[in-house]
């Protein structure tokens, strides 16, 4: 049997071998997040902007990195979203997240730019990617459930009242 001949087998699966395997983002870290969300001017009846707060306190987190980080403390800042309290399906807007991680004793700190991809109900979602710090240029994930229009009709009773500025907030984001 000619070199040739054996070889063909290798040369015909050479293409194979080479070529890439699709991309995919594995999760480096998953954490809960929980605290006040704050609305200002207040959320009422009617569609009004609101500068939107997020200030967690610190939750425990899944680190698949191998770093260390046992836990974050969340928060995250939005300016300009339409919040009101009889429109169930509102609020897009940017802003900025601030992850402050526990690893060991030291607090680094990761700054995301982030959007929100949707809200309906008490649930927002969103998205973006860490820009500073920890998992810098990796994507960020998440969602949360802030009791804003929940409860007996808490919203609508806190409109009469100058609007309700301050509710609780709790959910998990992700970091691929």
């Amino acid at each position: 049997m000619s070199a040739v001949v054996r070889a063909l087998p290798v040369l015909v699966a050479l293409p194979f071998l080479a070529a890439p395997s699709p991309a995919y983002a594995a999760t480096e870290i998953s954490c809960r997040a929980a605290g006040n969300a704050h609305f200002l001017p207040g959320v009422q009846m009617t569609v009004q902007s609101q500068h939107v707060t997020y200030r967690g306190t610190q939750q425990d987190c899944i680190d698949h990195s191998a770093l260390g980080i046992t836990a974050v403390r969340f928060s995250a800042e939005f300016e300009g979203v339409d919040l009101a309290c009889v429109d169930r399906d509102f609020a897009r807007g940017t802003g900025t997240a601030t992850l402050q991680w526990q690893l060991g004793k030291a607090k680094p700190t990761s700054t995301a730019d982030v959007a929100i991809e949707d809200t309906t109900a008490n649930r927002v979602t969103m998205w973006g990617v860490v820009r500073e710090g920890v998992f810098e240029g990796r994507r960020f994930r998440g969602a949360f459930d802030t009791s804003l229009l929940g409860g007996a009709g808490r919203c609508e009773a806190g409109a009469l009242f100058g609007g309700v500025r301050s509710a609780p907030f709790e959910g998990s984001f992700s970091i691929d």
